[in-house]
């Protein structure tokens, strides 16, 4: 568990209270040490207390936010292992981030990092642009 990144969770606002759900739990999964987080889904859809369907449906809000990214592992023997995500604890959400020129990203998402930097994802590109 990395105390870090719960708080970084806890903090993101404008996401709907169920990926909000999804996220702290996948914070509570990462390992402030080695960065990894991977839960297998069904841990993960237990822990959120939410069928595998509707846990997918909030991982894909949260990675089309930006804020996580899912990289598909395989077991070892050609099968399929638990997702590894990333979670980009640079990130946070919500009103707040909008830029100035009222303009956002998709689903009307706007990621700003602590250093000023704004982030819109367009066709699955993450573009940041420094504000003055």
């Amino acid at each position: 568990m990395s105390g870090m990144a719960l708080i970084w969770a806890a903090n993101v606002k404008g996401l709907k209270p169920a990926a909000k759900i999804v996220l702290i739990q996948l914070a509570d999964f990462h390992n402030k040490e080695t960065g990894q987080c991977n839960p297998s889904a069904q841990r993960l859809a237990d822990e959120c207390e939410m069928g595998r369907a509707t846990l997918f449906r909030h991982m894909t809000t949260l990675e089309e936010s930006g804020l996580v990214t899912r990289h598909a592992r395989g077991d070892g023997d050609g099968g399929r292992g638990s997702n590894q995500y990333e979670l980009h604890l640079d990130l946070t959400l919500g009103p707040s981030a909008r830029p100035k020129d009222g303009s956002s990203g998709p689903n009307g998402v706007v990621s700003q990092n602590e250093t000023g930097e704004t982030s819109q994802k367009s066709g699955g590109k993450v573009s940041r642009v420094r504000r003055g």
